[in-house]
C-alpha cells in the first residue's frame, strides 16, 4: 500500500504506522545493523506525516532523538537531547514559529542550566506541553533511537513522567523506541514497568530485508562504486549475507574488491575466492561478533543447535522465537538461519564453545578472541594483528622491532615510537584484560617488550 514510504523498510514502517495511528506508542526491536536508525530516521521524512495526516486528519511532527548524543546519562542530559531534537526538527520546518520557537529556547535553557534535579522535568514537561498546547493540530511523535543504556540508565522517575505525559495527551503524544531487545527484558521496578506497559499491544521485530529490498541495497553499494550488479553478484551475496544489511554492505564490498580487474568471463571464479576472503574478512568478523554478542545466551545455544543440528532438532517454541527475532526466515527455500556467513559463524561458535582453554584463545578460522572462557569484543585490525603476534609467541618476549613489523610492517619501522605501541598495547588490555590497571595476560617486560601469558604463567594477584 505504502511501497515508497521508506527505502527498504516501506512494510516496517506501514506497521509502524498503524500502531501511531490509533495512538499507541511502539517498540522497534532488532538485532545489530538491521536498520533501525535508519528506519526511524526515514520516519522523520515529510511523505510519513503525510501518510500519517491521511490516515488521522491530524497533523504530526516526528522527531528523530538519538539517545546517543545524550551528553550524560542523566535525566537531564535524556530531556535535553530530545528537547535539542525538537529545535533542531522546528528549524527545519518551513512555517514560522519564531514566538514558540522563543518559547521552546527558554525551556531547553532551564534544562541544562538548572541546579536542582526537581526543576529540570518540570522544565522539560513546559516545553512538551507549550509545544502541544500552541499546536493544537499537530501531534507529536518522539522516536527515542539506541534506547537500550537509557532504559538501564536513568532514574525510572523520567519514565513515570514520560507516562504521565502520554496520559495526558493520548493519542496526541506519541513514543517509538529501538533497542536491541523487548522493552519486557530489562526487568526494573513498578515506574519503569508503567512506561514499558504502554508498549505491550505494539511491538515490532525487525526481520532480514526481503530479497527485493536485499538487492536494491547491494545494487546501491555496487553504484557507489560506479559498478552494476550483475545476477550471479547479488545471488551470492544474498545466499552470503540473507537479508543483514550491514552483511550485505560488507559481502559486496568484498566481491567488488576481488572482482576488480577480472574478466566478466571469470566471474564464478572470483565469486569463489570472495567466499574463501569472507571467511576471515574483518568487517565481516566484526559484523558477525557484534551479532553474536547481543544475542542473549540461550539465544546462542538455540542458534548453535540449529546451525549444527538442523532446523528439524528445535522445538516449535525455540523455531518462533527465532522467527520472531530474524534469526530464522521462512522463504521458498523453506525456514533456515538468515545467511551462509551467519550459519558458519554459528557453527564454529559451537564447536569452539565446546572446549575453549583457560587463559586467551583465538578462533583463528572466526576472527573471534576468547577470555576465560568468555568471547571479548571485537578487535580492531591493529589490535588483532598485535594479538596474534604475541599469541604466536605465547610466554615469549616480543621486542619493539617484532611488533612493528608485524603490526604495521616492515616499512614502518623507523617511524612506530614507543607510545604508539604503547597506546595499541593499552587498547587491547582494555578490550581482554579482567582489571587492564593490573593486567594478568600481557606482561610489560621493562626495556625489552611485551609477552602474552598462557594461563599457567599468569603472574598472582
Amino acid at each position: 500500500m505504502h511501497s515508497n514510504l521508506t527505502r527498504y523498510r516501506s512494510e516496517d514502517a506501514a506497521a509502524i504506522l498503524d500502531g501511531l495511528a490509533i495512538g499507541q506508542p511502539v517498540a522497534v526491536v532488532g538485532l545489530s545493523n538491521f536498520g533501525k536508525s535508519t528506519l526511524l530516521r526515514q520516519m522523520v521524512e515529510p511523505q510519513v506525516a503525510g501518510v500519517y495526516q491521511d490516515r488521522t486528519r491530524r497533523g504530526a511532527t516526528f522527531v528523530y532523538v538519538d539517545c546517543n548524543r545524550m551528553l550524560e546519562m542523566s535525566p537531564q542530559g535524556f530531556y535535553e537531547v530530545i528537547l535539542r531534537a525538537i529545535l533542531e526538527t522546528l528549524a527545519e520546518t518551513e512555517s514560522s514559529l519564531d514566538a514558540l520557537g522563543d518559547d521552546l529556547e527558554q525551556f531547553y535553557q532551564r534544562v541544562i542550566q538548572s541546579e536542582t534535579a526537581f526543576a529540570i522535568p518540570l522544565a522539560f514537561n513546559d516545553a512538551i506541553i507549550t509545544l502541544l498546547d500552541d499546536q493544537d493540530d499537530q501531534d507529536l511523535v518522539l522516536m527515542l533511537d539506541e534506547f537500550d543504556d537509557v532504559l538501564t540508565g536513568l532514574d525510572e522517575r523520567v519514565f513515570l513522567n514520560l507516562r504521565a505525559l502520554k496520559d495526558k495527551y493520548a493519542e496526541r503524544l506519541n513514543y517509538v523506541t529501538a533497542t536491541l531487545h523487548p522493552l519486557s527484558a530489562v526487568g526494573g521496578g513498578d515506574d519503569l514497568g508503567e512506561f514499558v506497559e504502554l508498549f505491550t499491544p505494539h511491538k515490532h521485530h525487525l526481520k532480514p530485508l526481503h530479497d527485493e529490498a536485499a538487492t536494491e541495497l547491494a545494487a546501491e553499494v555496487f553504484e557507489q562504486a560506479n559498478d552494476a550488479l550483475d545476477p550471479p553478484e547479488r545471488d551470492f551475496i544474498l545466499e552470503q549475507a540473507g537479508g543483514h544489511p550491514g552483511l550485505i554492505r560488507a559481502v559486496a564490498h568484498v566481491v567488488m574488491e576481488v572482482e576488480s580487474g577480472a574478466p566478466a568471463t571469470y566471474t564464478q571464479q572470483a565469486l569463489n575466492m570472495a567466499g574463501d576472503v569472507l571467511q576471515n574478512h574483518r568487517l565481516v568478523r566484526i559484523e558477525l561478533g557484534k551479532l553474536w554478542k547481543q544475542l542473549l545466551e540461550h539465544e546462542r545455544e538455540i542458534v548453535t543447535l540449529a546451525a549444527t543440528q538442523g532446523i528439524s532438532a528445535l522445538s516449535r517454541a525455540q523455531r518462533t522465537e527465532l522467527l520472531t527475532r530474524g534469526l530464522l526466515v521462512h522463504d521458498e527455500r523453506g525456514t533456515h538461519l538468515f545467511g551462509q556467513l551467519f550459519v558458519r559463524y554459528a557453527r564454529r561458535q559451537g564447536f569452539v564453545h565446546q572446549d575453549v582453554p583457560d587463559g586467551v584463545w583465538v578462533d583463528i578460522d572466526a576472527g573471534t578472541v576468547w577470555v576465560s572462557g568468555g568471547q571479548v569484543e571485537a578487535l580492531t585490525d591493529l589490535e588483532y594483528r598485535l594479538l596474534l603476534l604475541l599469541y604466536g609467541r605465547l610466554d615469549k618476549i616480543c621486542d619493539k622491532y617484532q611488533i612493528v613489523e608485524s603490526v604495521w610492517g616492515q616499512d614502518y619501522l623507523g617511524e612506530v615510537d614507543d607510545a604508539r605501541i604503547e597506546k595499541l598495547v593499552s587498547r587491547l588490555r582494555s578490550k581482554i584484560e579482567p582489571d587492564p590497571a593490573n593486567p594478568q595476560f600481557i606482561s610489560t617486560v621493562r626495556g625489552r617488550g611485551y609477552r602474552l601469558n598462557s594461563a599457567k604463567r599468569m603472574p598472582r594477584q
